[in-house]
């Protein structure tokens, strides 16, 4: 899954200024929304794998 590059300067901007445990938290963030995401595009499937098994 490919995500569209950021070219939002605000959003650059502060992730510049922030500690490293800030970072660590949105980045964090981030790889929830990923998953998530990655979640309710395959659900059929793994719902599939799972009911195989």
């Amino acid at each position: 899954m490919k995500k569209t590059p950021s070219f939002d300067y605000n959003e650059e901007f502060e992730e510049q200024l922030l500690t490293e445990e800030e970072l660590d938290k949105v980045k964090a963030k981030s790889f929830i929304n990923l998953m998530s995401e990655m979640f309710l595009k395959y659900e059929s499937e793994i719902k599939k794998s799972i009911i195989a098994d």
